[in-house]
């Protein structure tokens, strides 16, 4: 007769223990799914560190990044009253397809009201398009949407003179494409 702490007793603990971790990883790894390698986000990425101040300055000017919520707001100096140059880059997180539906939305929302030009983008994001946009006043806007997993950017510029001509629109599609690749890297 073997003893109840004979030889294959401890193999037979050893075995279990090592099946019981196996379990717990495997069940640990379908019950936690990384976020980040879904293309998700779990916390709002702040818009201020989107952009460097380099990138900021050759489209707003000398101004400081001020965030305010999901927003942050470059307002350059202007002549006296006149408007001041304006970029803002706003974030808003979401659940992944809460941000399809909310990017379809604007899309679909700036086709036929904005002015000369509305493009669809594929060099960042999920998705992403431009669109030069006629407000009610004498300014004009380029702004470039692009979503990455579940969250939706828009990145707003409005020059002084109220004019998007080429330049001011390439403004808006660089401090997209730096958003999208800080984005990428977790800022």
């Amino acid at each position: 007769m073997v003893s109840p702490s004979g030889p294959g007793r401890p193999r037979r603990r050893l075995a279990l223990a090592v099946a019981a971790a196996a379990a717990v990883t495997v069940g640990g790894l379908w019950l936690y799914r990384d976020p980040a390698r879904q293309g998700d986000f779990a916390s709002d990425p702040r818009p201020c560190s989107l952009v460097t101040a380099a990138t900021a300055r050759l489209v707003a000017g000398p101004a400081e990044g001020v965030e305010t919520g999901s927003a942050c707001v470059w307002a350059g100096p202007g002549p006296g009253p006149d408007p001041q140059p304006v970029l803002e880059v706003r974030v808003s997180r979401l659940g992944t397809r809460e941000a399809r539906e909310s990017f379809q939305r604007v899309k679909e929302q700036s086709e036929g009201k904005t002015g000369p030009m509305t493009a669809e983008l594929s060099d960042f994001g999920d998705e992403a398009f431009s669109r030069i946009r006629n407000s009610d006043g004498p300014r004009v806007t380029s702004e470039v949407w692009f979503r990455q997993g579940n969250v939706v950017i828009a990145v707003r510029y409005a020059p002084v003179d109220g004019d998007v001509d080429p330049s001011s629109h390439a403004g808006a599609y660089e401090v997209a494409t730096e958003a999208a690749a800080r984005l990428g890297k977790g800022n």
